[in-house]
């Protein structure tokens, strides 16, 4: 790559404010609420909490279409952004971006239901409350194993985008090893807690999914945002001639 197009400088300014909307919009849904609401092992005070927020419980619900819609929006930045340096691997990371955000979409069904089972119509009434709890319970564990299911194709999509990223020289090399190492991380630890359930409880797992995507996220989003991408240094010589 000789030249950097207006279209890339543009998608990486995009790709760049989205990794920062995306961590900061995902910390309310998807830790925050959360933590306030569900109770591990306990269906009866999880119930409880979700029925006394069920306000908040469907915002955040409502909040996690919005940023899979946005992972989209940067899948399809990024490829923008990479297609003349590997077109064939920055098409396989944007498609497998692009079901990440759908496995994540269609998995936000599971807090739906869960959210209908107890706040919802008079049909339901038939079960005992120790049922809707239990029921609404399992539909929160089926949106645990689908979110995992999801963040498998999203560690290999960025992670690939990240090589693609080493390969062109538009950001520092070290950030985007970075990139390439903290989502095979996260796509292999969540592996892991699939083939053995309860590994996510122990604290290198648990630490080691997310806080090296983290830093990588919210460094490259800062970075595509503020600085934009460089021209190739090998490009240098070629464009002081030009």
């Amino acid at each position: 790559m000789t030249t950097i197009g207006e279209s890339q400088r543009t998608a990486a300014r995009v790709a760049g404010f989205v990794f920062l909307l995306l961590m900061a919009a995902a910390f309310f849904s998807q830790a925050y609420v959360p933590s306030r609401l569900i109770v591990d092992g306990d269906a009866a005070a999880t119930a409880r909490n979700i029925m006394a927020s069920a306000q908040l419980f469907r915002i955040s619900i409502a909040s996690d279409i919005l940023i899979f819609a946005c992972d989209i929006v940067l899948a399809v930045a990024l490829y923008v952004l990479l297609r003349q340096v590997s077109p064939g691997l920055a098409l396989l990371a944007m498609l497998w971006r692009a079901a990440q955000a759908t496995i994540m979409v269609m998995n936000t069904l599971n807090f739906l239901a869960a959210s209908l089972i107890l706040n919802g119509p008079g049909d339901l009434r038939a079960l005992s409350t120790d049922q809707n709890q239990a029921l609404a319970s399992t539909y929160i564990g089926a949106h645990t194993a689908g979110f995992n299911i999801g963040l498998i194709f999203l560690g290999l999509g960025s992670a690939v985008f990240s090589y693609v990223l080493l390969k062109s020289n538009y950001v520092p090399k070290a950030l985007a090893a970075w990139g390439v190492f903290a989502n095979l991380v996260l796509a292999t630890l969540t592996l892991a807690i699939i083939i053995f359930p309860g590994a996510e409880n122990i604290a290198v797992v648990a630490l080691g999914r997310y806080v090296p995507v983290f830093f990588f996220e919210v460094i490259t989003g800062l970075w595509l945002l503020i600085k934009g991408v460089r021209v190739p240094a090998t490009a240098e010589p070629a464009n002081a001639h030009g």
